[in-house]
Order: structure tokens, then sequence, then C-alpha cells
């Protein structure tokens, strides 16, 4: 059953300070309503170190809440109890910004939550409401009082109009960039498979740089994406095909002398129709007309992508693009385009789908170091040699003895490419890079333009 707050309890709790009437609950009891007041009040002593009232926490939340019309019907003529927080609120709400901000958090939990605590902690730091009640209320005011007040008095104006702009910025940039961060989460993997507290108001409360930095890496990566997508051959998606159906019933037209062995029998049989069948059967061949089991070769991408915190950094000072954006708008085009296999890796290694990149470009720390061996021992535990195995990192440790001479019998070496990206330290000497170099397969690549033409070279392979 759920409980609801009493008269008493409402004047015990401070809240006959508030600046509304109970009609801005509307249809709702209080209670409702008190779990996401003592949210903004906790996270604003948590995050912040700034201890606000109960009765300011609520206003402030309820206020942006709230439809603009129930906020503005609702405020009190008069309150003895706080006079001057009543003129606070109503100078707040009056504003034609405060309008504005209104239309984007009423109705969310999480913008009012976002827009309340930034709105009490720019006025609470320039000026102490609680200071300026007490020195109204002393008597009998003497000339050192109304001096007090009137210093006071003189920094509110400027106090609220500092806290109107700095949550109306706040506001549209989280709306912005949320949104922002929706439609590429969208356009990457259907919308699901990440955490909401990655994208949520109080992971932008918390570290404002470090969000505008995970929704850049997710949208960076979402137009590498689209980079990629393009760049891969629609040559290569017919060979994907063809590798996983045979072809149209298995049968294709003659494109090369290289084909004869697989000329059709019933195309041979004109050979056996005397000179008529026989001269056919030539023009055909020279003509390419000739039609030929398909012998379809299998395009399977395996790409393993170094997820360590470094990876987070950017490619090009002067470019600004990170690594990891790069490195999965790949994957993400070989997933879609040739059904790659996506694995992430660090010191352990894990096979993925588009949410769970997702969910790495929005979770990417700078922690953590990395490992090749996972690497190289699930590529010999696939075994395939007609795949091709792709790996991508800022710096890898050396191989163990055993994992690389096992790598070196499994005679995947040339079916496995490297591209090793800015800094690299000491990645060039490390054994199994130089076997990979060796086979021509490693490349150490500064810019993105040699990150693409490295790219273009292993396509070529497949």
């Amino acid at each position: 059953m759920k409980m609801f707050m009493t008269q008493t309890d409402f004047i015990k709790s401070g809240l006959a300070k508030s600046a509304f009437k109970e009609s801005i609950y509307e249809s709702l009891p209080i209670d409702y309503y008190i779990p996401y007041v003592s949210s903004v009040q906790k996270h604003l002593m948590d995050l912040m170190r700034i201890r606000a009232k109960l009765y300011q926490s609520h206003d402030a939340f309820l206020m942006f809440y709230k439809p603009y019309h129930t906020v503005f019907s609702s405020l009190k003529k008069q309150n003895k109890a706080a006079p001057v927080w009543l003129d606070v609120i109503r100078r707040t709400v009056t504003d034609n910004r405060f309008y504005d901000i209104n239309s984007i958090t009423s109705n969310s939990v999480d913008l009012s939550i976002l827009a309340a605590m930034q709105f009490l902690r720019k006025l609470l730091t320039n000026v102490d409401v609680d200071q300026l009640q007490k020195i109204q209320e002393q008597q009998p005011q003497s000339p050192e009082v109304l001096k007090d007040l009137k210093e006071v008095m003189d920094k509110l104006a400027p106090a609220i109009d500092s806290a109107i702009t700095t949550t109306l910025d706040a506001v549209k940039e989280f709306k912005e960039l949320q949104e922002s961060a929706g439609e590429t989460i969208r356009m990457l993997s259907g919308g699901h498979g990440y955490t909401k507290e990655a994208l949520s108001a109080l992971s932008y409360l918390k570290d404002p740089d470090e969000f505008r930095r995970r929704v850049r890496i997710l949208t960076e990566a979402a137009r590498w994406f689209k980079t990629f997508t393009t760049l891969i051959p629609t040559s290569l998606q017919h060979q994907q095909v063809a590798s996983m159906f045979g072809g149209v019933n298995g049968v294709a037209r003659m494109q090369s002398d290289q084909q004869i062995q697989d000329i059709l029998p019933s195309e041979l049989a004109l050979t056996q129709l005397g000179n008529i069948g026989q001269t056919l059967f030539a023009a055909k061949l020279a003509l390419k007309q000739l039609n030929v089991y398909q012998r379809a070769a299998t395009v399977k991408p395996i790409i393993f992508v170094d997820k360590s915190g470094s990876m987070a950094d950017v490619f090009e000072v002067k470019i600004g693009v990170s690594k990891i954006s790069v490195a999965t708008g790949l994957a993400l085009a070989l997933y879609k385009k040739l059904n790659a296999d996506v694995y992430l890796f660090d010191t352990e290694i894990e096979k993925v789908n588009p949410s769970k990149i997702v969910e790495t470009l929005l979770t990417i720390k700078a922690d953590g170091g990395t490992n090749v061996d996972p690497v190289l021992s699930e590529i010999m535990n696939i075994g395939k040699k007609d795949y091709t195995y792709i790996i991508i990192s800022d710096g890898i440790t050396e191989a163990s003895d055993d994992v690389l001479n096992n790598f070196i019998k499994s005679g995947l070496v040339p079916r496995t490419k490297l591209i090793l990206v800015p800094p690299a330290y000491g990645s060039s000497s490390y054994r199994w890079v130089q076997v990979l170099k060796e086979a021509g397969n490693a490349h150490r690549v500064w810019r993105i333009s040699e990150f693409m033409n490295a790219i273009t070279l292993i396509l070529k392979s497949f």
C-alpha cells in the first residue's frame, strides 16, 4: 500500500518552505516524487559536494518535471516560511529561458534530475539562500543587517540568471548527445545491447567531457562503418554468396581459360558430334559462352580488434579520430557485408556481435593491458586455411614460445594479416610480428590514409 505524507510530516520535513502549492503534484501523491527528489539531493552531495535542502531539491525537480502551465499555476502567492526562496523560484519560472528548458524536460525523469542538479549547483554555489533568509528574518533590521542583506540580494539576480543559462545549455547538449548516440546505436546494432547507464544524465553529470568523448567515439565508428561498407568491393559480396549457396545451381558462365577443367559434361558432349559440334564448341570456348561448374572462393574474414583503453586515443592529432572507432567501423562493415566473425581482445578474447561492440565503445576505459597469445590461439582453433585473419592493435606483447611455434607450424601465417596502429611501441621487434612481416602480412601505419591503404591490400588478398 502506498504511504501518503501527512500535513505534519510535510511541515516537519521542511517542505512547508516549498514555493509550490499541492496542485503541483496533480493527481499523484507526494510519495511518488520523493525518490526522484532524494536522488537530486543525494547526487548533488555525492558528485558536487553541495548540500541542498529537501524543499530546494523538491522544487527544483518538480518545476522541470511538471508541464509549464502546472508549474506556473501552482506557484504560491506568498510564503512566510521562505519568502526569499519563493522569490527565487518565481524569478526563474517567469524567465523566458525557463519555458525553453521546461519544454525539453517535462515528463522526463532523467532530464528533470539533470536540470534540477545543474540549476541548484550553479545557484547554491553563487548564493547562500538560507543565509539570505536568516538575514531577512532578523529583527530589528540594523544598518549592519541591512548592509548584509543588500550584499546578498545583489548576488541573487546574477546567480539566478547564471543558473538558468547553465541549465539550458546542459539540457540542450545532453539531449542532442543522447539523441545522436541513440540514432547511431540503432544504425549499428538495432538499438540493443548497451547499458543505459552509459548514456544516463548521471553519467553526463559525473564527467561531461568523458560523456562527450564516448558519444564522439560511437558516432565516429558509425561514420567509418559507412566508409568501409563502401570500400568493400561488391564482387566480394558476390563471392561470399557463392561460397554460402554455390551460385545458381552451382553453374556459371565461363570467364577464363583456367576454368576449362570445370566445363560441364553437357558442353563437352558437343565435341562428340563431329565437325559441326567441334566447331560450335570451339566458338563457344573462344567467346567464353560455355557453362562451367562454379568453384566459389571462400570469403570469410575473421577480425580481432584490440579494445584496451589506449585504443580510445586519437589516431592522428590533426584528425582527432579515435583508433577504436576506425577499427570497429571496419569490423562492423566486414560483419555486415561479408558475414565476418568479430573478436574483441585485451588480456582476454571474446567473440562479439554488433551490440557488444556498441557497449564497448560506450564503456572503454584507459586501463588493462594486451596479450596476443589468446588471439593466435583462437586463429589456430578456427584453423581454416582459406579464411583471412585480421588483427588490429596499437601495442601488443610478445607471443609465448609455445604459442608462436604452434602458430608457425599451423600453416596459418600466410592467411593472418596484422595492422599496427600508433604508438605500437616495440611491437615491430617482436618475433611473432617479424614472422608476419616476413610473409608480407604486417602493416605498420601512422595515418588514416595508410590504414586505408593497408585495408585495400588485405581486401585484394581475399
